[in-house]
């Protein structure tokens, strides 16, 4: 059993009220635990008086200072030096947990020496009879599946344990695992990180476990994890940094062999999902879908990186992991053959296309273009 537990918590003020308002709520919620952390260490990122003013008053044992432009990943490695217990608790500004919280996700940690992660249950910030997130698998090709995002919570899945990955969101982490693993991988750009250092945990020999009733309410302010989808920023740098983590994910976890040609179908495959975005009347898609391209083609650097941390520390092969991916026809099942596509149970949307007044037949000309000449 974990006999102490460090939280690590992840601030970044955007010039507006909730940043200070969510991590009072954090910080309260964070008093009220019935097992209590051992440890806080906030990491600050940017200024703003009312966040440093809570901030201050929290009792953490430190409280470090960041640029504003730090990332998730990048600002936990900074406060992952000062630790020194047996587990992390991975959080946020807008991630307050219940109070019987810790106290369940070290009791699922305590279960089995096995396992290295223990997930909680994510619901919304004001309504906690709804699933934000609760365990997350992925496809063949790398695409991340939530297992029970939006559901009703009735209790339906507080009997589910061995998952693939989940949120990155209220992690409680074995710090020999986390200090192993080397913490979570800053190419993702702030998605799907949970799922990422799951997958690397289970490639070393580890399990990833849920506590569905250990329950974290979440705001989804985008410090960690993606944005809540709430404007067209926020959808847009969503779809970014989903298929930025996406595309990186598949050239870290391609085989050595099936690598060269990995990286060369991305331009091509742009090009065909371009074409999907403008029929399915999603012209928003497109921008954000160039823009992580791009990033992911030239990142080589990057992908060296994540591919040598997998190999580091790997022990289980990728066949052990296949039975906890999701297949086409669960898929099909839960009408979600896309994650672009609309809600099937709101009906068809129907709108103006624009194809030719919006500039989309010469975006699919220049595309297909820059395709044939690379």
């Amino acid at each position: 059993m974990p006999a102490r537990v460090h939280a690590l918590l992840f601030v970044r003020p955007d010039g507006r009220t909730p940043a200070a308002h969510h991590l009072r709520r954090t910080l309260r919620a964070l008093s009220e635990q019935r097992r209590p952390v051992d440890a806080l260490t906030i990491v600050v990122c940017g200024t703003d008086p009312g966040v440093a003013e809570a901030a201050a008053s929290s009792g953490a044992e430190s409280v470090i200072t960041a640029p504003a432009g730090t990332g998730y990943a990048e600002a936990l490695s900074l406060a992952t030096r000062r630790v020194n217990a047996d587990a992390v608790w991975l959080l946020a500004q807008d991630t307050a947990p219940q109070p019987e919280a810790l106290q369940r996700l070290t009791g699922a940690l305590e279960l089995a020496p096995s396992v290295a992660v223990v997930a909680p249950k994510l619901v919304r910030w004001d309504d906690a009879t709804e699933i934000v997130s609760l365990g997350v698998t992925m496809t063949g090709l790398g695409r991340t599946v939530g297992i029970s995002d939006g559901e009703l919570d009735q209790g339906q899945h507080d009997a589910d344990d061995d998952v693939l990955g989940a949120d990155v969101r209220g992690l409680l982490v074995r710090a020999d695992a986390w200090a192993q693993l080397d913490g979570l991988d800053r190419a993702l750009l702030g998605a799907d990180e949970g799922l990422d250092l799951a997958v690397r945990a289970r490639l070393a020999g580890a399990r990833v476990a849920l506590a569905p009733t250990a329950v974290v309410a979440v705001a989804g302010d985008g410090v960690a994890g993606a944005p809540a989808p709430v404007t067209g920023r926020a959808r847009r740098r969503r779809a970014f940094a989903a298929r930025t983590a996406q595309l990186h994910r598949r050239l870290a976890y391609a085989r050595p062999a099936a690598l060269p040609l990995v990286w060369l179908t991305l331009l091509p495959l742009v090009v065909w999902r371009t074409g999907v975005h403008l029929v399915r009347k999603q012209p928003s898609l497109v921008g954000p879908e160039w823009a992580a391209t791009f990033v992911a083609f030239f990142r080589v650097g990057a992908v060296v990186r994540s591919r040598r941390r997998i190999a580091r520390h790997r022990t289980a092969s990728w066949a052990q992991i296949a039975p906890l991916r999701i297949s086409q026809s669960a898929l099909r099942q839960r009408f979600d053959d896309d994650p672009d596509v609309a809600n099937a149970d709101a009906g068809p949307q129907r709108g103006e296309l624009r194809f030719f007044a919006g500039g989309g037949a010469w975006l699919v000309l220049g595309a297909l273009a820059t395709s044939l000449i690379a």
